[in-house]
């Protein structure tokens, strides 16, 4: 039922083998130790699991009944498309697109169209052409806030226009906003008020603290939708896993009760690091992306044809590593994290030039 989902499995191929690794497109993993987690006799409270899903409903500012736990975004998304879908319905997904948003859908058995978020447009989100390429058998609109691959942000307004106009037609606006906290993050209350899940009745939002926050391995995810929504994705869990991890779940709702400290790590790493390689890549030519937030953007190189095979061989011979942009539908182009320190990320980008032969203008 399930093809091969071609990006991650390239990825798991280089993560952790290469020293200046500018593709991760996360925050540092925070230890667990750091978080001064609660003891084993704490973990087996089978309160955790309603804790957990209050902890998510309070860090976006809405009701538990509108709120569930999830183990990671990437099941969030299986969660979303079997509470809103069923077999031989149609989504439409962005393009450039996250190569599982379209992965799961299809071994769900949905029929999966596309609309184009356009780089010469700066990647936008444009209801009239979501519009444009809905047909009788759209249920689900899916996008990516902060956008990936490029890093930029559909502002409130657009986003609401755009499920406005499918809630006409019966449809819903799946928002996937692993990455959208950046860079405001939380509120000194430990809140995030960005979610789209507030734009709208038709409106889902899915994420998790793997990007924004360093919690990758917890695999601490969540949906928001309506209650009835929700209900429908509860079910799915059911149907699936029968119950999540009751330790996950007290791991997450301590997380959220850290949420303010992990926040302040994230800005502190990400301090100043945008300007220098937004100044890296007009340096050398390079169409970018230029987002106004987060940790990551994307670049195109003009006339380079599909860069795939150049980035493996950076990263077999020059011990560095970018996300080559065919895995999201534009093979000239690759996406840039600056998550490391500042020295590593320099001698990363510098061995990115040379790799590919980027001249300095």
């Amino acid at each position: 039922m399930f093809a091969p989902t071609r990006y991650l499995l390239w990825a798991r191929r280089f993560y952790g083998n290469v020293r200046f690794d500018l593709a991760t497109s996360g925050m540092p993993t925070v230890p667990l130790a750091e978080l001064g987690m609660p003891d084993a006799t704490a973990m087996g409270d089978p309160s955790g699991w309603t804790a957990a899903r209050a902890a998510i409903a309070s860090y976006h500012g809405v009701p538990p009944s509108e709120a569930t736990l999830a183990l990671g975004t990437t099941h969030a998304i299986w969660l979303a498309y079997a509470a809103l879908t069923s077999p031989g319905d149609e989504i439409l997904v962005e393009t450039p697109a996250y190569e599982p948003l379209v992965r799961i859908a299809e071994g769900m058995g949905l029929r999966v169209a596309h609309f184009e978020r356009p780089a010469t447009e700066r990647f936008a989100l444009d209801p009239e052409r979501v519009v444009r390429a809905l047909t009788p058998r759209t249920r689900v609109v899916v996008v990516t806030n902060l956008h990936n691959p490029s890093g930029v942000r559909a502002p409130d307004d657009v986003l609401r226009a755009t499920a406005t106009a499918l809630a006409s037609r019966g449809a819903t606006l799946l928002v996937d906003e692993v990455y959208a906290p950046f860079d405001a993050l939380v509120d000194a209350r430990g809140v995030f008020h960005g979610s789209a899940r507030r734009l709208g009745p038709n409106v889902v939002a899915i994420g998790s603290l793997t990007k924004c926050y360093g919690l990758g391995p917890q695999r601490i995810g969540w949906l928001l939708g309506s209650p009835e929504v929700v209900a429908r994705a509860d079910d799915a869990v059911t149907a699936s896993c029968g119950i999540l991890p009751l330790e996950t779940a007290h791991i997450a709702a301590h997380a959220f009760g850290c949420i303010v400290d992990l926040a302040t790590r994230a800005r502190a790493v990400l301090e100043g690091k945008r300007e220098h390689v937004a100044a890296w890549a007009l340096r050398h030519g390079l169409s970018w992306s230029a987002p106004t937030e987060g940790l990551y953007g994307f670049a195109t190189v003009p006339d380079a044809g599909d860069l795939t095979a150049a980035i493996e061989r950076a990263a077999q011979e020059r011990d560095v590593l970018v996300a080559p942009g065919s895995f999201f539908g534009v093979p000239a182009g690759f996406r840039l994290s600056w998550s490391k320190p500042l020295p590593e990320l320099d001698e990363g980008l510098a061995r990115l030039a040379a790799a590919l032969d980027l001249r300095a203008h």
